[in-house]
């Protein structure tokens, strides 16, 4: 699908956005391996690469350094000490949507499992192959594990140095792989990159991922990231704040209000909390911005931050880090994603399913196919589902919302906010003898495709809205 982006929102977002500045970001600009330290044992090379010294046990590779500002979610924390040690091979898996945090609580409990035990521990990224294999053999130079050949390809290198992790000589280890999202990826032993995860009879692998279905291809215990508790949510957003002034009437209350309008998504609250350092902006005054329109919250939300614990090719935003996530539904499931942008634009809460499946769209009538991409979409955590009774409702995450709003190009915005429309006037009864059939949840859906139309079809769906209430009785 080709893409447009509104606003004025630049960057390559091209790699995965990951969750690496999720907890907020050590300001301190000096020397980090000689503050807290990113854990990195150096080999010394001599002449043509040749290791002339090894790296002492245990070894330690994690190329960030510790969060100073993390905050709460011990009980996810402990989930993984709890799995991790377990005696044999251990695979646990940190799933959850774009920005709840994900990669900072692995970095967290690695921290941790470092200052208690003497086991190797280990960090790559996942977010594709050039980059695994990249950290793969930076961590075969740092251990010194001998080649298989004296020129051996790409594919031997990897598999010797997996067959490192598993040997029976190996101590206990921890290997995080991060940003494990594409599900092109992870496909059990014929995947890019899962080919060579390894295995073995010890060890734990912790994955950071978006995908449920990576995590259930290679047989992870899953631990679902969502968002803050609000304590901790507000506990993490005064450590950013720094010397911003909060101490003035309202600014408490202003700090809620913020807070619940982005959902207690921790990517979501470090953008905001740089916009106001970085601008000196009290939280009521952005407060103010933030509800003056819809388009003023898309442009504070899609304003790009800088942090040291990430991927240093990657530009972030509260509402580009889902952009990634688009393209691979758009690239991989066509249905998947029509059904995304349909849903954009209905009211984000209490979608019945019904209104999907009278949506028109190519492939929703086969019910393997319709399963197969509203469970992409679940799997992702861009909607989640709630039974009620004999009906399934879904629910759009609002930040994914947005989102989608400045993903997509203009003329696209206004194909599919027409979508919408048509699809609700199709649902909604015509004749007060099927007023009975109308469920309470199909009225927001109508009060939203119809605001600010002048589609003819948008006013006449507002007058059988308007008989119904009549009939009803349901007016003032």
């Amino acid at each position: 699908m080709d893409r447009g982006i509104q606003g004025d929102i630049r960057g390559d977002f091209s790699g995965n956005s990951g969750d690496h500045n999720v907890f907020g970001s050590n300001n301190n600009t000096g020397n980090i391996a000689g503050n807290h330290g990113t854990i990195y044992q150096r080999c010394v090379f001599g002449a043509g690469g040749r290791v002339v010294e090894q790296a002492s046990r245990p070894y330690r590779v994690i190329p960030y350094c510790k969060n100073t500002n993390f905050t709460g979610r011990e009980d996810l924390i402990e989930s993984l000490r709890r799995y991790s040690e377990r005696k044999g091979h251990n695979r646990i898996a940190l799933h959850g949507l774009g920005g709840s945090g994900k990669t900072q609580i692995a970095l967290e409990y690695l921290y941790r499992r470092a200052s208690e035990s003497e086991c190797d521990i280990f960090w790559v990224r996942g977010s594709g192959l050039p980059k695994f294999s990249e950290d793969l053999r930076a961590i075969a130079q740092h251990v010194q594990i001998p080649p298989p050949s004296a020129e051996p390809d790409e594919e031997s290198l990897l598999l010797n140095i997996k067959r490192w992790f598993e040997g029976q000589a190996r101590g206990d280890w921890v290997l995080v792989i991060d940003n494990a999202d594409n599900e092109e990826d992870f496909k059990g032993n014929r995947g890019r990159i899962s080919r060579f995860v390894p295995q073995g009879s010890r060890g734990t692998l912790i994955l950071t991922t978006r995908s449920t279905q990576v995590a259930s291809r290679e047989r992870c215990e899953m631990i679902e990231v969502r968002k803050m508790a609000e304590n901790d949510a507000q506990e993490l957003f005064l450590k950013l704040l720094g010397n911003v002034n909060c101490s003035r009437d309202g600014e408490k209350e202003a700090i809620t209000m913020i807070l619940q309008s982005i959902h207690h998504i921790p990517l979501a609250i470090i953008g905001a909390a740089a916009f106001m350092t970085e601008t000196q902006t009290p939280p009521s005054t952005y407060w103010s911005i933030f509800l003056g329109s819809d388009e003023h919250a898309k442009r504070l939300l899609s304003r790009p931050f800088f942090d040291i614990q990430r991927e240093t090719d990657i530009t972030e935003s509260t509402l580009t880090t889902y952009f990634i996530t688009f393209d691979r539904i758009a690239r991989g499931m066509p249905l998947a994603a029509d059904l995304l942008r349909l849903i954009a634009f209905f009211d984000r809460q209490n979608i019945p399913e019904e209104l999907l499946r009278q949506s028109g769209l190519e492939g929703i009538d086969d019910q393997i196919q319709f399963r197969e991409a509203i469970g992409k979409l679940l799997g992702f955590s861009l909607v989640t589902a709630i039974a009620h009774e004999d009906t399934t409702f879904y629910e759009l995450h609002r930040l994914v919302q947005l989102s989608l709003q400045v993903y997509l190009p203009t003329g696209e915005l206004s194909r599919w906010r027409g979508n919408a429309l048509k699809v609700v006037s199709r649902v909604f009864p015509r004749h007060w003898t099927t007023w009975k059939d109308v469920s309470s949840a199909y009225i927001p859906h109508v009060l939203v495709v119809t605001n600010n139309s002048t589609d003819p079809i948008a006013e006449e769906l507002c007058f059988r809205l308007g008989q119904y209430f009549q009939d009803v009785g349901s007016y003032n």
